[in-house]
């Protein structure tokens, strides 16, 4: 076989050549290898006070729902858990930004919370509650105004306009027989409303009566109609002037946009009563807004149901009852960064544990039998 020399220059280049093809691999492989999360250190979570998500309880350890699954997501990933504390602002930034591996507490998932960061599967899943206090019952003020609603105008207009076609009705066949029914339409038609009203409520003056048979039997329809409308109206009447006179003065979502009602600013219970248009009062902190309630200077108090149920048990001893309605539905979330490592690890590790025996537990603990 022929025998080439190389030149020096050509010497370099293959060896050159050699080194890029030698360092190929190890290049191609690390580019081909994705992101994955660290398989040791602590994970650094921030979290802040809101019972029972997250609180501080013995041995000043936080404790709660999120607490206990992050706990157990941590230990399935064979990791710890370092604890950072934070407002809910300065929680959503920190995971943004990345600062913390992820947040957990009371955190619902939103669609404006979506488009910034990413969410683990819901582990809880519930709805906006209201607060009421159950002392508090219509005042005179309330009544009145009631007297101006569009619903006590529709109950007084359905009322009189049945009222005048039974008037109307009898002064067809009484008309030109009887002086008690003028022939004039104004006057006649004036008169048999009246006959009709005095009938229906039973008062009976006798100053007008039937006295040809078609207007008797007129009379007669109306008397047993009358037993039937009258008791439905004066319910209806009733329930309009006396909105909540019968326990709290709110008794229902419906009853909220009659009323001042607190929110804790920031919230997703802000949000929903804004977007209703219900008049609201801001508060920083959940306790705030309760005492509020209980001084008599709101109507109601939108939050959280679950938190509002713990903290209306824990601090409150039944001076603060919820109402059974729940507003829309509330999904809390653990919250990660946009594209985070972490994402599916956590998910796998948080529905094995949504389907343990201690999630049951957990439940039980905090929230009761419900």
């Amino acid at each position: 076989m022929p025998h080439f020399k190389t030149s020096g220059p050509f010497r370099a280049l293959a060896l050159i050549i050699a080194l890029l093809i030698a360092a190929m691999p190890v290049t191609a492989q690390q580019a081909d290898t994705p992101d994955t999360a660290p398989e040791t250190g602590p994970l650094v979570i921030a979290t802040k006070s809101a019972p029972p998500f997250a609180f501080i309880g013995a041995n000043d350890a936080w404790t709660g729902i999120a607490i206990d699954a992050v706990t157990a997501i941590a230990a399935d990933l064979g990791r710890t858990v370092e604890w950072r504390e934070d407002t809910l602002q300065g929680m959503l930034d920190a995971v943004e930004t990345g600062e913390v591996d992820a947040a957990a507490a009371a955190i619902t998932i939103t669609p404006a919370r979506e488009a910034r960061l990413d969410f683990t599967f819901p582990y809880y899943t519930t709805g906006l509650g209201i607060a009421v206090d159950p002392e508090a019952g219509t005042d005179w003020f309330q009544v009145v105004r009631n007297l101006f609603t569009w619903q006590f105008a529709v109950v007084i207009a359905t009322l009189s306009g049945v009222l005048l076609v039974a008037g109307a009705a009898v002064w067809a066949f009484e008309r030109g027989h009887n002086d008690q029914f003028p022939k004039d339409p104004a006057r006649g038609l004036g008169d048999g409303f009246w006959w009709a009203a005095v009938t229906m409520t039973t008062v009976g003056y006798g100053d007008k009566a039937p006295e040809t048979l078609g207007g008797r039997i007129v009379g007669l329809i109306w008397m047993l109609t009358a037993m039937l409308i009258v008791a439905s109206f004066t319910a209806a009447i009733a329930a309009s002037l006396t909105v909540g006179s019968l326990g709290t003065a709110v008794q229902s979502v419906t009853d909220l946009k009659n009323y001042r009602v607190g929110v804790v600013r920031g919230t997703t219970g802000a949000d929903e009563m804004a977007a209703r248009g219900i008049r609201i009062a801001h508060f920083d902190r959940l306790s705030d807004g309760l005492d509020a309630l209980l001084d008599g200077k709101l109507g109601a108090f939108v939050y959280d149901k679950p938190l509002l149920q713990y903290v209306a048990l824990q601090q409150y001893e039944g001076a603060v009852m919820i109402l059974e309605d729940a507003i829309g539905r509330q999904d809390y979330g653990i919250a990660l960064p946009t594209e985070s490592p972490l994402r599916e690890p956590m998910n796998r590790a948080l529905l094995t544990y949504l389907r343990s025996d201690d999630w049951t537990r957990v439940q039980s603990r905090y929230l009761g039998n419900n």
